[in-house]
């Protein structure tokens, strides 16, 4: 199992998402690959609380790309189950360490939990640049420290 954030130097974001028909295999479970459909769309949903998507992609040409997952499923959810995604990242000059952590709202259950790694990256030049000093004080404002 995956160890959980403890340290300041890292931040944190909490949301929920409710799980729908298309997340689910026949038998009404999960399917496994959604899991990360849902932690990309908490990722997603704190980039558009610091209004910063679409147009972080479109206009400053900045993008966050996977560049390594580690993972471990321990608990299924199913159809319309709530998940609770907790988002916690660590800035390290141009790489991003992000920890989800997927839980059942009702009663805390972990169900899924990854350490993904992902660049900071120039869309333009599609290579890896140096994290802002702007974006880390987004991060910083929107998350706490």
């Amino acid at each position: 199992i995956l160890p959980h954030i403890t340290r300041r130097d890292q931040l944190a974001y909490l949301t929920t998402i409710k799980t729908r028909f298309d997340d689910v295999d026949g038998a009404g479970i999960v399917y496994y690959p959604q899991y990360f459909h849902l932690y990309h769309a908490a990722f997603e949903d704190f980039l558009i609380q610091l209004t910063y998507h679409p147009e972080f992609i479109s206009t400053k040409q900045l993008g966050f790309p996977t560049v390594a997952i580690h993972s471990n499923f321990t608990a299924t959810l199913v159809y319309c189950d709530t998940a609770s995604i907790l988002q916690s990242k660590k800035l390290v000059e141009t790489l991003s360490c992000f920890y989800y952590s997927i839980r059942h709202k009702r009663d805390g259950k972990l169900c899924f939990e990854a350490d993904v790694t992902t660049l900071f990256m120039s869309l333009e030049t599609m290579k890896s640049v140096p994290i802002t000093d702007e974006f880390c004080n987004l991060f910083e404002r929107y998350m706490g420290s």
